[in-house]
């Protein structure tokens, strides 16, 4: 049986979903992207976030991720990269988070928050939405570069 697909394109349903989450949860930045860099979906919040903060953020993240799945295949070859949590800490000015998680495919989020939110909160509201996520990824049979996964 045929499924009409939604007209409204994948990248413009993520924005939308990462619009609802920033709704719900006062982060300051949400980005989608691919393993290879392409950024399918930016959420920010102007207002809370420190000044240049994001880009320092998005530009290391990309490394931690590659450092972790390197590792993690070295250790075992049969697994991927699932998450990773970065706290900084400030002696009194600025603390948050970095959430870096797998998505779907190789699809890729990370979630920059203060610390004074709740982490079990956070993990709840990305889990949601990497299940939305997926079934983005699904209905449009996206394949996201796969052969250049790292």
């Amino acid at each position: 049986m045929y499924q009409e697909k939604s007209i409204i394109p994948p990248v413009l349903e993520i924005r939308k979903l990462l619009m609802e989450f920033n709704r719900r949860l006062p982060v300051w930045a949400l980005t989608v992207f691919t393993v290879d860099g392409y950024v399918l979906g930016h959420r920010h919040n102007n207002e809370s976030m420190p000044e240049n903060i994001e880009t320092v953020i998005s530009s290391m993240s990309a490394g931690l991720i590659t450092i972790s799945e390197d590792f993690i295949k070295l250790v075992n070859n049969t697994k991927s990269f699932g998450q990773v949590i970065i706290e900084a800490e400030d002696a009194g000015m600025v603390s948050f988070s970095i959430l870096l998680k797998h998505l779907a495919e190789n699809v890729m989020l990370a979630c920059i928050f203060p610390r004074d939110l709740e982490l079990g909160l956070i993990s709840f509201e990305i889990e949601n939405l990497r299940q939305e996520i997926r079934e983005v990824v699904r209905l449009w049979e996206v394949r996201l570069h796969e052969e250049s996964m790292t």
